[in-house]
């Protein structure tokens, strides 16, 4: 729990407020964006230094805060900077609608089982006799990918429709209801399908 909330405060939280506090302080929007993004990044770093390792995702935000520095030292172009989260849903959007063709286990299925390892070996067991567990990851795969990539040109209309300062809160009121209803619609799928309420119940 208190990782979780750490997570919650570093990825959430800090970017919007550490914009806004910046902004009451006549920070100029881009470089407020810039350094409002980099909690999220030193957090990772701060992981990688204490577990000795670079995960992929954690490569991927450091990239897009990277990223973000060079954009605003070369263009000073503040909405460039607030589409930087659309970037990061385009791609996990594309990943996991590729992990259907070129990989053995859907994205949605392998991020399962590396949150509950202790289960690995009856999701598997699942996997291989149970046709509508496989069919329920491969679907839920395909809404998390599309939700991802609608979620990303939601964010780029939000960056260039609205002023400069009403997009970092109203993009986390976006990402944060995107993430609700797939979460929602996951649980539906998950329940009708019934396997999980199955594999849960037991002890």
């Amino acid at each position: 729990m208190g990782k979780s909330l750490v997570a919650l405060l570093c990825d959430i939280a800090a970017p919007v407020g550490g914009y806004y506090l910046l902004r009451a302080f006549d920070v100029a929007p881009i470089w407020a964006l810039t350094f409002s993004g980099l909690p999220p990044a030193l957090r990772m770093l701060y992981l990688a230094l204490r577990h000795r390792r670079v995960d992929g995702m954690g490569l991927f935000v450091l990239f897009i805060v990277g990223i973000g520095l060079v954009t605003s030292l070369l263009t000073g172009d503040a909405r460039l900077q607030l589409i930087r989260s659309a970037w990061f849903s385009i791609l996990i959007g594309v990943w996991m609608l590729a992990s259907l063709w070129v990989g053995r286990r859907p994205t949605t299925y392998q991020a399962t089982l590396a949150l509950v390892p202790h289960r690995a070996d009856t999701l598997e067991a699942r996997w291989a006799d149970t046709p509508s567990f496989r069919r329920v990851w491969r679907v839920l795969t395909v809404v998390w990918g599309v939700g991802g990539l609608v979620h990303s040109g939601l964010s780029v209309a939000l960056a260039y429709t609205f002023p400069v300062d009403s997009v970092p809160g109203l993009d986390t009121v976006l990402s944060i209801a995107s993430f609700v209803v797939l979460q929602v619609v996951t649980q539906v799928l998950l329940a009708r399908e019934g396997t999980m309420n199955r594999m849960w119940a037991r002890r």
